[in-house]
């Protein structure tokens, strides 16, 4: 009886241990400056005005696969924004899947800018993920071109 138990203890335990180490890393934090452009700007304010209503009265900004915080002087950039933009560090996401302002209990919307990829010189593909859409349907490309001095959203598609 010992054996046995010692036996499906040490099944148990490898089990366990190959579990944990198969689980995916959580991605790494990436450079917010690389986002924090006049690029970025331009399209976080396109979308802001695409929004269908009920529109948040609040949106959480992030960056990178892994949701890097923006730092506090490219927030600065949308003091006059509707509706008002945060950082993804001032959000709280309960089991629910609802993101809140921590500070006010607001509701809000995460942008999460995933990543950007320059396709011809002055024109980027950016992949951004909206945390209000069902799995699966809430990535876009924003294809984005800097055209006679302004950035120009020229397409959006599901990713």
């Amino acid at each position: 009886m010992p054996r046995v138990i010692l036996a499906i203890a040490l099944v148990l335990g490898l089990a366990i241990g190959l579990w944990w180490r198969h689980q995916p890393a959580h991605p790494a934090p990436v450079n917010a400056s690389a986002f924090e452009t006049d690029m970025t700007e331009h399209l976080v304010r396109g979308i802001l005005s695409e929004l269908k209503p009920p529109v948040p009265s609040v949106c959480f900004l992030a960056f990178g696969e892994g949701g890097t915080s923006p730092s506090s002087e490219f927030i600065a950039r949308f003091a006059d924004c509707q509706p008002t933009v945060r950082s993804c560090g001032a959000a709280a996401a309960p089991p629910i899947g609802q993101y809140f302002e921590t500070s006010t209990g607001r509701p809000g919307l995460v942008v999460h800018v995933i990543r950007f990829q320059e396709f011809v010189p002055g024109t980027f593909d950016v992949l951004v993920r909206f945390t209000n859409l069902p799995a699966g349907s809430d990535r876009f490309s924003y294809r984005i071109s800097h055209l006679a001095g302004e950035w120009k959203i020229e397409s959006r598609k599901p990713a």
